[in-house]
This record gives structure tokens, C-alpha cells and sequence, in this order.
């Protein structure tokens, strides 16, 4: 009888498939913190399932925001969906900030740069030209920008004064130089930044770099103070140099602020606003 009784609890067991494997897979899954699973799956996990898990990835990154060469400090969002046999899908989010000390550099020296891109001596002569007279001329020049408001909705107005400084150089080479494309303007301090407020008020991630060459259709820029602000030129994207080209010195100012006055001719009253307000000739301030 007893073995009858074996025998039957064996053929149960293989008929009944236990649920232990599930809830190991899942526990397997929940053990992990989000954190652990910014490369992909654990190699813990796949081991402990015993095979490997379907993995579907996205990455959301503000749409004007090229991560691998702006320093600006902003946030990438990755999701990883897992799913795989005997075990509950799950997603994960994990975040990491893009900033100057992720930034993985192809090039040291500007030197390096233009031996590795000039096609001839002509060119690599002229490039090490070109970049001398590039930090000599923003040693020499400030570039004035004047804060309407808190918030300006075209950022042209800080990238387009250095754009062109840039051009009017390689001009001056028949452009037969080594023109890095993926240039922007970093600002360590912070003075300046770039967000996406065009359609609402609300900043949703400040990037405290500046492209000058990026195909940028919606954005905005924002000054943290008024004064000088010191922005450094670099060379970013697939070629991305350590070496910094150049510092770049805006002037920030304030608009100036519209008064209003009241004058008076005889019994005639006129109301006269400006940023310079004064009364027309043969009228007197009332």
C-alpha cells in the first residue's frame, strides 16, 4: 500500500507541473533593483532563471538634446521590458545624467584632431592657423546679448554671433581647414542655458550647452544672471575632442525698462512711453 501510494505521488508530480520555477522566476526578477539593470539584463538574473530573457529597449532623451556631445547636465531615460518563459514581464526605468564626466573623448589635443582629418600639409598648415585665430579673437571680443526676458524663445541669439565668427575664419582659408561639425558652447557656471519652453512655461530640463551647428526646430534659452558669462567652444559627436577651442565672454544685459510720462500743452495732455521717454517739442512734463 505504501508503495502505491509513492508511485501515485510520483506520477503527480510529472503530470502536475509545480509552481515552484514561477515563483522563483518572478522572486528572481523582484530581487533586483531598477538600478542593477542599466545595461541590460543582469548576468544574476539569467543564471538564476536558466535562460534568457526577451529584452526590448527604448530610450528617451529630450528630442533637441545630441547626448554624446553636449556637456550640458540633463537626464536620459532608458526602459527595458523583459519577458521571458515561466516569468512575469517587467519594466525598467533607470535614469543617469549626461554631464562633462560621462563624456567619453575620441581626441585629446585640437593638434590630434586635425593630424587625424587633413587630407594634406596645405590643410593641416592651415587648420592650426585657423584654430590660433579663432582664440585669438574671442580672447580679444565680447559678445553682448541683451535679456529681453527671463526666458527668450530663439537661442539663435547666443549661438549665431560665434557661428559666424567661425565661417568668417575658414573663409579666410578658402575653407581649407578642418571645421569640427559638431561644435557647441558648454557654461560651466551655468549662466546660460537651453530648454524646451517654446510651448509652455513649465522648464522641463535644463542643458547647459548650446549647438551651433544642430538642426534645432523648437527651444528656447535662459540666463541665470545678468553680467558676464563665460562659455567655452568645444568640439563634440562621434570626433569628440578634450581639448576646449576656446573661451567665449558674453556680456549679458538687461533690457532697458519702458517708462511712461505725461505731457501737457496748454490744455492738451499726451501720453508719451519709451525706454527714453521725452516730451515733443513746445510740450512740458506735467
Amino acid at each position: 500500500m505504501k508503495r502505491i501510494a509513492i508511485s501515485f505521488a510520483l506520477i503527480v508530480s510529472l503530470v502536475i507541473p509545480t509552481a515552484l520555477p514561477v515563483n522563483a522566476s518572478e522572486k528572481c526578477l523582484a530581487n533586483f533593483a531598477d538600478s542593477e539593470w542599466t545595461n541590460g539584463t543582469p548576468a544574476a538574473v539569467t543564471s538564476l532563471l536558466g535562460f534568457d530573457l526577451v529584452e526590448k529597449k527604448t530610450q528617451s532623451i529630450p528630442d533637441y538634446i545630441n547626448s554624446y556631445y553636449l556637456f550640458g547636465e540633463h537626464t536620459e531615460v532608458t526602459t527595458y521590458n523583459y519577458v521571458g518563459r515561466n516569468c512575469s514581464s517587467r519594466d525598467v526605468k533607470v535614469s543617469k545624467v549626461i554631464n562633462e564626466q560621462s563624456i567619453i573623448f575620441k581626441h585629446q589635443s585640437i593638434n590630434e584632431f586635425i593630424t587625424k582629418y587633413a587630407k594634406n600639409f596645405l590643410t593641416q598648415e592651415n587648420s592650426v592657423k585657423y584654430y590660433a585665430e579663432i582664440r585669438e579673437i574671442f580672447a580679444q571680443k565680447s559678445i553682448e546679448v541683451v535679456k529681453q526676458t527671463q526666458v527668450q524663445r530663439d537661442f539663435r541669439v547666443v549661438s549665431e554671433p560665434v557661428r559666424k565668427i567661425l565661417d568668417e575664419a575658414a573663409k579666410k582659408y578658402e575653407r581649407n581647414v578642418v571645421v569640427p561639425l559638431s561644435t557647441f558652447i558648454y557654461f560651466p557656471s551655468k549662466c546660460i542655458y537651453f530648454n524646451d519652453t517654446v510651448y509652455n512655461s513649465e522648464i522641463r530640463d535644463k542643458v547647459f550647452a548650446i549647438g551651433l551647428r544642430a538642426k534645432i526646430f523648437k527651444g528656447s534659452v535662459a540666463f541665470a544672471s545678468t553680467g558676464d558669462c563665460i562659455g567655452e567652444l568645444r568640439q563634440g559627436g562621434s570626433d569628440g575632442l578634450f581639448e576646449k577651442i576656446a573661451d567665449v565672454k558674453y556680456v549679458v544685459s538687461s533690457a532697458p525698462t519702458a517708462t511712461k510720462i505725461i505731457c501737457k500743452k496748454g490744455k492738451t495732455l499726451k501720453t508719451i512711453q519709451g525706454t527714453n521717454s521725452k516730451c515733443p517739442t513746445g510740450y512740458k512734463k506735467a
